[in-house]
Formats: C-alpha cells, structure tokens, sequence
C-alpha cells in the first residue's frame, strides 16, 4: 500500500487567551493611583473529564503576592498560584459529579478593591475518570519525537495523558468522517465541524480544555500510513511542520492515532529570550539529500517553474514572545569544492506561512555523502521596535543511503549527538554477504535487489546496490554495453563487453570486467577496489565483501 502523504500546515496557538475581560484595581479615593488588570478563566464549557484542571488567567500590573482563594461548588479549593505564568490553578483528586460546577475566585491586594469573579462549566455526562496509558505506537512515537530534541540540544518533553486523549479522540473523529480523503474534500485537519460525528471541539485549544488541559495547544496532522514514529519523521522533514520540534519552550506533547490519521498535540510556554534554531543541525553527518514536495501548504507555490525533488529544507526560525518579524538579509549554499549551490528562499516576506523563521530550498537535490556550509544573515525584529542582525554560519553531510541517518538516530539519540554531529570526516563501512537477502551501510539493513554472485572465484555485486550502499549514481549506456557510475567529482564507466574500464575520461585495464548476468550488470569486488580507491575485505568465514570508503 502506497503511503498516504498528505501532510496538513501546523497551527501553534502562541497564547491560549487573550485578555478579553478588563477592569482596573483603584486605591481608596484619597490616592490617585490605579493599576490594570485582565483575566480569562477555564474551563468554560463542557468537559470529558472528572478531574478537570481549573485555571483563573489573571494579568495585571501589580507586583505584590495577592491573598486569594478559589472556590469550587462553594467550598474552598487549595489552588496554586503560579506568578510567573499569571495562574491560579486546581486540578481535583477526587470525580466531579456529572452536570454543572460553580467556580468563583477571590483575589485581594493590600489597599485596593478586592476581584470577585464566579463562572460555570459542565462535566459531561460520559466523562471520563481515568486515561488510558500510552499504547507502544504512542510511546514509540513519543520517542522519536524527543530524539530530535536530543539532536539539537533541547530539552526533553513529557508525555501528558489529557493531550494524549485529546490527540486519539481528534484523530478519531478525523476517522469517522473521513477527513480530508479526497482532492474536494474543504474540511481542515485542525478544526471540527459540530454537526459532525464526535465533535468535541473546534480547535486544538477547545479539545485540550474538553480533556481538561487549560495551557496554550497547538497541533500537527498527518494523513499517512505508517506507524507514528514514521510519520514523526516525515513531519520534521516537511518544513512547515518541523517548526514545533524544535521550539525550546515547547514542554508537553500528546500523540494519538487512529487508522492512518496521526495528531500530535503540542503545548508551549512563552518566553521572553530570543532562541534561534537552525536545520539541519550544525556538524550532522547524515543528512536526507532531497525533499519530495510532501508538504502543505506547497512551498513551491511561490516558485512555480520550479518542480520536485528539491534538495532537504535548511530552516532558521525565532522563538520567543517578544519576536515579531524576521528578515533573511543574504543565504548561500556551498559545497566542499566552494561552489555555490542554487536556492529557493521562502521568507516572511514572501511566503504568508512563516513569520519568525525563513526556508531555504536547494533547487536540486544534494549529492549524497558530500559536506555543505550554509550561511545565513538574518534581521530580528521586537515587539518593542528594537531589531538585531546575526550571521549563521554551519557546515553539515548528506547521508550516503536514503534513511541511515534516521535509522541511526532512533536507535540511540544521546549516541548519535555524540558520534554524528562533528565536523572531522567518518569512514562509512558497506557489506555484502554472498548468501544474504539485504546489505548494510554503517549497520543499518537494505533490502537487496540481486544477491551476489561467485564467478571463477570472484565476487561479483549488482551495480545498483553497489551505488546505492555507497551513495552514488548508475545509468546503463547501452550504446556503450556499460554501467555509467557518478559519485562527486568521479565518473566511471564499466564496460561488459571488454576488460576494460574508464575512469574520468582514462582508459583503464583490468582481468575482472564488469559483466551483464541476465540483464543485470554485475561488477567485481576486485575492479571496485581498483577503480574507487575503497578498501575491500573478504571474510571467508561469513562469506561477507565489507567496503570501506
């Protein structure tokens, strides 16, 4: 079955309110001085749960510690007060009867009126009391979304239940009504439609606080076969959506899914120091050469001569609250011989999906196995008018087979950041066993096409794995009866018909050509050795040819 990969544009609600609700605190009368204040309260409406998080958002001016207490059905609660965040909180260890809950909030500064506010909410009649635990898909999935933070430094997120509810139900009702399963289809991935089947909520923030959970909630959405850890993947490689991964102040996560539709709820704090992170990260040394296009919304839509594959996303993107605009100033893209690289640029300015990062597109895909320096000049914009210039500077490596990098990610993050991300070169080893199905590169398994042949006491190796283990190109020249192999700056042609080869232009001779079993062409370990320069080893006791290059 052929991959679904449809992916749909993040939504990050930066704040879960705004201050709607506004009044001001006045001294007594024979003083003239006032301070302002806002507040939200939550939940509001109807919730899932029987242990609800109860939350007062409370923004003011003042800098004293208020004296305050909170009410729940007319008995006081012990609700805790977090200043930095501006929130009274209460989550209950016991279940809420089902039907409607009073909450009233009693706040106090010496010298100044006291704050009363009182509102309702409904636990709904099948709510429920406990969540279930994470599935292993969940927990894999989990995993891999916090190997990427690992990778760049970041801290590690926490699984939350409510998140996780709220992240299976959506996918459910994406399910149930067949979100999204055709090119007419008008219905989003993020918002429901409460004249459909399991609506609980329109946004990701009203389904969060359905569940209980009253933070600020944003979400990424995948229609994509695959098990979650796949989909994480194929989401971090789609710029749009790689921006939440990589947000500092991102703390929790839930991760549901059902059929072949993946939610992943973020939630965020925010903060006031400016964070710029840059992709691929500095010194990685496997690096995916290409980007297919499976991304929406399109960022070629703005570059409409151009096609797919272009080569992998570079993003450099601002976190903070107080960021309001970037600008990329320059970009450029060379490779290890100081040749310029052709780049499409996305920025705020043209692109109205970004607005405190940039994208830089390769035009064509990168070469595999090959180092990159990027260079970025970029302008940051405050809230308070102030801006900054900063120049990114890195160099990063393509992988030299599709999917080693994240293969070998996943299997130890903390290992990888260690071996992986330097700027000193690294030998890859490929080997082939002669009785084997699949080959490895640098450990990891890829299926085989053709199995290795012994002809009179050499081994032979099918040019297209050949090419593939060691990140290179083929094409038959049938003209010629030769296998044209490209990697970088090399181009050898290997002949079936003579003992001969070419090497860049020069004529070589060899005892071991090349040769075309059925219609395949297969080359000889001993030819490889001589013409790639790369170090052959036979193990007889495994049957096993191991390249070194």
């Amino acid at each position: 079955m052929q991959p679904k990969t449809n992916l749909f544009k993040y939504m990050l609600l930066l704040s879960l309110v705004l201050f709607t609700t506004c009044a001001s605190l006045a001294f007594p009368l024979q003083h003239a001085h006032a301070a302002s204040y806002g507040y939200e309260t939550a939940p509001q409406n109807i919730v899932g749960v029987t242990k609800p998080t109860i939350t007062f958002y409370f923004d003011t001016t003042l800098t004293a510690i208020p004296v305050y207490t909170m009410y729940l059905n007319g008995e006081p609660v012990a609700a805790s007060y977090d200043k930095a965040k501006g929130t009274f909180t209460f989550t209950p260890d016991y279940n809420l009867k089902r039907g409607t809950q009073k909450v009233r909030m009693s706040i106090a500064y010496t010298g100044f009126q006291p704050i009363d506010v009182s509102w309702t909410f409904t636990v709904a009649e099948n709510a429920i009391s406990d969540f279930t635990a994470a599935d292993p898909e969940q927990l894999d999935g989990f995993a891999a979304l916090n190997d990427y933070r690992v990778l760049y430094g970041l801290p590690t997120v926490k699984m939350n239940g409510r998140l996780n509810a709220s992240a299976t139900a959506h996918a459910k009702y994406l399910y149930d009504n067949k979100i999204q399963q055709s090119q007419d289809s008008m219905d989003s991935l993020h918002e429901e439609n409460s004249s459909k089947k399991g609506f609980f909520g329109k946004t990701p923030l009203e389904r969060g606080a359905y569940f209980g959970y009253t933070s600020a909630v944003g979400e990424d959405a995948a229609y994509y076969s695959g098990p979650i850890s796949q989909v994480i993947d194929v989401l971090f490689d789609a710029p749009y959506h790689r921006n939440p991964f990589l947000n500092p102040y991102i703390k929790e996560v839930g991760v549901g899914k059902v059929g072949d539709y993946t939610i992943i709820e973020f939630s965020s704090e925010s903060d006031t120091p400016d964070a710029l992170v840059t992709s691929p990260a500095a010194g990685d040394r496997y690096v995916p050469t290409s980007f297919n296009g499976d991304e929406q919304p399109d960022p070629l839509r703005i570059h409409q001569s151009e096609v797919y594959p272009v080569g992998y996303p570079i993003m450099a993107q601002y976190y903070g609250s107080e960021v309001k605009k970037v600008k990329l100033l320059g970009a450029e893209l060379v490779d290890s011989n100081k040749t310029p690289v052709a780049l499409l640029m996305n920025t705020p300015d043209n692109d109205s999906d970004l607005s405190n990062g940039v994208m830089v597109l390769p035009r064509q895909p990168l070469q595999s196995d090959s180092t990159y320096h990027v260079k970025l000049n970029l302008e940051v914009t405050h809230r308070d008018g102030s801006t900054k210039t900063e120049v990114k500077e890195w160099d990063f490596t393509t992988e030299p087979a599709a999917q080693i990098g994240k293969k070998k990610l996943h299997q130890n993050a903390a290992e990888y950041k260690q071996a992986y991300l330097t700027l000193n070169p690294i030998a890859h080893t490929a080997s082939f066993g002669l009785n084997a199905s699949s080959y490895k590169v640098d450990g990891i398994d890829f299926p085989m096409n053709l199995s290795p042949v012994i002809v009179d006491g050499s081994s032979y190796l099918y040019i297209r794995d050949l090419a593939a283990a060691l990140g290179a190109n083929v094409e038959w020249n049938d003209q010629l009866r030769a296998a044209v192999y490209t990697k970088k700056g090399l181009k050898v042609t290997l002949y079936t018909t003579k003992n001969e080869y070419e090497l860049n232009g020069a004529t070589g001779q060899t005892d071991t050509p090349a040769k075309l079993i059925g219609e395949s062409t297969m080359v000889p370990v001993r030819l490889l050795a001589e013409v790639l320069g790369a170090k052959v080893d036979y193990m007889e006791a495994t049957r096993t040819v191991k390249i070194t290059y």
